[in-house]
């Protein structure tokens, strides 16, 4: 974590610029990772013309895939607005974040089931899921989680408050959170993708850039899986501090190589 953040402190001193196009590509990126991980099947060559022109091409596309990325992309941008305005975590916010991943969907013919049962827009879960447990794709066992539908929101308001009053660094933070609503499974739908956004939410406010969940070396669902199932504390701590280092370092050389005189010719007056 030392390393990291003193990466940290030299890419912020160097206050990397971004054109407007280069800044919506990250956003691209962060979708297409995002919604990757769950099995959307867009490419993210597809996932940037959908987002540029609102058309895609390629052959068998699903309109679910379409949506999710919408839904992801209005999620994202929502919670860059809370950072920017230093919004504090709240129920409200996770609330607000997860119905926008899904939302999309949900207003469209899905989710069926759980509306006949009386779901509604913007809250917690109303009827009991399960966790299913995979390795290598195959279910090995399914778990009740943390949170019933009766116990939901005072879950959720004691966590929110236990981070808000922790004074643990925003890593562990973040995972901690990430971690916790898997386990709680509070909403109907996109646990897993609001816990990814948690993540970002608590190390933007920090000072850390948002990063994509592309790591080609390791999973993010797999080690949270991993990390429960096997006992092992810090596989996603290292795939956050591995993924921003080299984000950070990119970045920094990068900056590098920007030529900050130029020699070329220049007509004068």
């Amino acid at each position: 974590m030392e390393n990291l953040l003193d990466l940290l402190a030299k890419f912020n001193a160097i206050s990397i610029p971004l054109s407007m196009e280069e800044e919506q590509q990250i956003l691209y990126e962060y979708v297409y990772a995002t919604n990757k991980l769950e099995g959307n099947q867009l490419t993210l060559i597809q996932t940037t013309e959908l987002f540029k022109s609102d058309t895609i091409s390629g052959n068998n596309i699903r309109t679910s895939d379409i949506l999710e990325q919408k839904g992801m992309y209005k999620a994202l941008k929502r919670m860059l607005l809370s950072v920017k305005n230093n919004e504090k975590l709240s129920v409200e916010l996770l609330l607000d974040l997860n119905w926008l991943c899904i939302g999309s969907l949900w207003n469209e013919d899905y989710y069926i089931d759980v509306k006949e049962k009386g779901q509604e827009k913007g809250s917690f879960k109303i009827s009991p899921n399960v966790i299913s447990i995979k390795k290598n794709n195959i279910e090995i066992e399914k778990i009740i989680p943390l949170s019933s539908p009766e116990n939901v929101v005072e879950n959720m308001t004691e966590l929110v408050a236990k981070i808000n009053s922790s004074n643990k660094d925003i890593l562990d933070k973040a995972i901690f959170i990430a971690q916790e609503i898997w386990l709680h499974q509070p909403f109907v739908d996109g646990n897993k993708r609001t816990g990814r956004l948690l993540i970002n939410f608590i190390l933007m406010k920090g000072g850390f850039p948002l990063f994509e969940y592309n790591n080609k070396k390791s999973d993010y669902n797999s080690l949270l899986v991993e990390q429960y199932y096997d006992h092992k504390p810090n596989l996603i701590k290292n795939y956050i501090i591995e993924t921003l280092t080299s984000k950070l370092e990119a970045a920094i050389i990068s900056n590098s190589k920007i030529k900050k005189n130029g020699n070329g010719f220049r007509l004068l007056l």
